[in-house]
């Protein structure tokens, strides 16, 4: 994917910014070169490492919390281990849109003669979400493994994706309320 001159300057300041950041002790979000945005606002994974977030709350309530999370978002969780504080969601099918926005606007599947390549498949997915102690309070880690099955009938191979951060950051939203913790939007 190439990026013209102006928004990798962009985006190598946004880097910049972002690996000067701190994170605040409820539920903010842990800031690395992992996810980038562009100058026109597009949010960009550089690695399928996962997402990670730290909370003031015990481990034991934040998986409380990533369970139910799960539930209020539509992704029934098809595994929860409560030993390992393990939640994940897998084999999901996604045709078109999720929770009413075009695949594209979740997930990057690099383009195709007619767009995003996102909207011209069905995409299946596995998010996986465990929670760990950290220092005082937990951490949840996200990470999303996605892949494309194009329409066209021509492609035999899936595409490889990568989340955008929408369900990431939906996940979080949706803990840090659960948890009854003040949301600050990232």
């Amino acid at each position: 994917m190439a990026l013209p001159a102006q928004g990798f300057l962009a985006l190598a300041a946004a880097l910049t910014v972002a690996c000067a950041t701190t994170s605040t002790p409820n539920a903010a979000p842990n800031t690395t070169p992992e996810v980038l945005i562009d100058a026109s606002g597009r949010v960009y994974r550089t690695t399928d490492s996962p997402t990670a977030v730290t909370f003031v709350t015990s481990p034991d309530s934040t998986f409380k919390a990533v369970v139910a999370a799960y539930t209020t978002l539509g992704l029934e969780p098809t595994t929860i281990d409560p030993a390992g504080r393990v939640v994940a969601r897998q084999h999901i099918l996604l045709r078109s849109r999720f929770q009413g926005e075009p695949l594209s606007a979740v997930f990057d599947c690099g383009a195709g003669q007619f767009g995003p390549r996102a909207d011209q498949g069905r995409i299946f997915a596995d998010i996986t979400t465990q929670v760990i102690s950290s220092g005082s309070g937990s951490s949840m880690s996200t990470s999303i493994q996605a892949s494309l099955t194009p329409n066209d009938g021509v492609s035999r191979d899936p595409i490889r994706c990568v989340s955008h951060g929408r369900i990431e950051e939906r996940l979080r939203r949706e803990v840090t309320l659960q948890l009854g913790l003040p949301y600050e939007r990232s």
